[in-house]
């Protein structure tokens, strides 16, 4: 497994995490840790050539997923 730098992004610190999978191909992950210390695991659904793909992949979801949160953040959305 291999945690590229630290990337901030919206207050939000961002890890990309990239791990071989066998085969030469490259599976990825993202961590991300909010403004008040809560951390999500983001999965990236793909199967990648190459270790730089895959963690391009992996911040892509990450941005993606912030950006969705601050249209409307999650503490406004009630949970059934």
């Amino acid at each position: 497994m291999q945690t590229d730098k630290v990337m901030e992004y919206h207050g939000c610190e961002v890890r990309p995490v990239v791990t071989p999978t066998g085969k030469g191909r490259y599976a990825a992950a993202a961590i991300v840790t909010d403004r008040v210390g809560d951390t999500r695991t983001l999965g990236v659904d793909g199967d990648f050539a190459n270790a730089q793909e895959a963690r391009d992949e992996a911040l892509e979801l990450a941005v993606a997923w912030i950006q969705q949160r601050s249209v409307v953040s999650e503490r406004y959305v009630r949970r059934m």
